[in-house]
């Protein structure tokens, strides 16, 4: 005589199934897997930008930092009014010839383990005419408008990285913003293009 079923039994039969199932249909229509396309969603060049050819990028402001035992160049491209948001492009170039800089939290403004840790969330925007200090907008579900770390948490020596953030913009008669960021301080008297 059989043993009755359990949940659990039952549970695991399920899931053998679906797995058996699973991995009958992973190769897809008939296809060879050996002849199978490549289907990964990882960019092949791991979301960093590569040199080109293009035209170099205005750059408004400029500093060079130390953080983390790297030497970073920091420069704010654009600041652009679209409506009622202002979006805020700039460029981190790890310049250090031996260290790698690490991502994780330093212009969020949080702990590496919070969910805003690979992005820009602790950037500011300052309107010195009406004295507010505008924070990177957040979307219907709270998440930052703004870049994350596509590439990893790890900027190499001679890597850049091309950074975006959205904000609400200032009222009309204001046409320059102080930027500021962690590890950076303010970049001031950024025109409003």
């Amino acid at each position: 005589m059989r043993p009755p079923r359990t949940p659990l039994t039952t549970a695991l039969s399920l899931a053998a199934c679906s797995l058996l199932l699973a991995g009958c249909s992973a190769v897809g229509d008939g296809e060879n897997p050996e002849q199978a396309p490549d289907r990964s969603s990882e960019p092949v060049n791991g979301g960093r930008v590569e040199p080109g050819e293009s035209e170099p990028r205005e750059t408004l402001a400029s500093q060079d930092v130390t953080d983390n035992g790297a030497d970073l160049h920091i420069a704010i491209h654009e600041l652009a009014r679209r409506g009622e948001t202002v979006e805020l492009t700039f460029s981190l170039t790890n310049t250090d010839s031996d260290d790698d800089w690490s991502f994780a939290g330093r212009l969020a403004g949080v702990n590496i383990l919070h969910e805003d840790a690979n992005t820009v969330a602790a950037v500011e925007l300052v309107d010195p005419v009406n004295s507010k200090v505008h924070l990177v907008a957040r979307d219907s579900e709270d998440n930052c408008v703004c870049s994350d770390a596509p590439w990893g948490d790890i900027l190499e020596p001679g890597d850049s990285v091309l950074i975006s953030a959205t904000f609400g913009a200032p009222p009309e008669d204001v046409s320059a913003m102080t930027v500021r960021m962690p590890m950076a301080g303010s970049f001031n008297d950024v025109p409003i293009g």
